[in-house]
């Protein structure tokens, strides 16, 4: 069941394009099978000692694997009257309007920031993307004393752009 959100809480998720989640998805069985057919096909290289680190590296990648493709398949962004939100499962990052200097639409810069995802580039720059979404906000922020940006990927950005902008305490009300 999706959540829902009152009528004045912009909220969007914004899924992984599916060939990525298929390869996410399909590591995660191939490397549950290279975990069990050893077992029922035995392999005279994997023998004696070498069995315990074989299956120790499988058992830790397939779980790091498996949430990887829980925690990553799809960006949430929440803006409510208290914060602005937005994170990939476990991963989030939540910011008070007092932080937040100022709001942008612009398209996503590759060159920038290098590709999708959580992404650190120079000057306190960051990304939260997805891939081939090419819009969304740039926010500049104050964090833990430091001036970052956060670039934000959105399918509606105008309309992120203004529930962030009408949320900030220097906004100017009609």
């Amino acid at each position: 069941m999706k959540p829902t959100a009152p009528s004045d809480v912009f909220f969007e998720e914004i899924p992984m394009p599916w060939g990525l989640r298929a390869i996410f998805y399909g590591s995660v069985l191939v490397m549950l099978a290279a975990l069990v057919l050893p077992t029922f096909f035995p392999d005279e290289d994997l023998v004696g000692w070498k069995v315990w680190p074989y299956y120790i590296g499988m058992t830790l990648g397939l779980i790091a694997m498996f949430f990887a493709a829980l925690w990553f398949r799809k960006l949430i962004v929440w803006v409510d009257d208290t914060y602005l939100a937005f994170g990939y499962g476990k991963f989030r990052k939540r910011f008070r309007f007092d932080q937040i200097h100022s709001v942008e639409v612009t398209p996503y810069s590759t060159m920038k920031y290098g590709g999708a995802g959580i992404r650190y580039a120079k000057n306190g720059h960051r990304a939260w993307s997805v891939p081939f979404v090419h819009t969304g906000v740039e926010v500049k922020l104050t964090e833990g004393g430091n001036d970052r940006t956060y670039y934000i990927s959105s399918r509606r950005a105008d309309e992120l752009a203004q529930a962030i902008k009408q949320r900030l305490p220097n906004a100017e009300t009609s």
